[in-house]
């Protein structure tokens, strides 16, 4: 994500493009992890377990976190594109603070499915 935001607040469509395409290339080039025993990790596992029932919107907090995300992201682009930086690190921060929120919830709903099944 600061990729982008250098991309926007120079406006170098080099840099985006690179930042997109390291965004695609970036899940082919490393393999699955061998252990799923840390935190970011545990993240994506529990948002495999969050989305499997096919609904995308419920009535909770991780649905709440990334809704609240949608409008920061805007902003983030916005101010990058005006070339506020004081506002694009704070919209940077605050996407990315309520971001890792929501892996958080996911890290612990995969912990607690995990202990459940024990």
């Amino acid at each position: 994500m600061p990729m982008i935001g250098v991309g926007l607040y120079f406006n170098d469509w080099r840099v985006l493009g690179l930042a997109v395409l390291w965004g695609i290339v970036n899940p082919v080039i490393f393999p699955k992890p061998r252990s799923v025993d840390n935190w970011m990790s545990m993240g994506v596992v529990g948002e495999q377990l969050y989305f499997k029932d096919g609904k995308k919107l419920k009535k909770d907090i991780p649905t709440l976190l990334n809704i609240i995300n949608i409008p920061l992201f805007i902003s983030f682009i916005y101010f990058g594109w005006t070339q506020n930086i004081e506002a694009l690190v704070l919209s940077g921060l605050l996407v990315m603070t309520v971001k890792f929120w929501f892996i958080d919830r996911m890290s612990r709903l995969a912990r607690d499915t995990l202990e459940e099944t024990k």
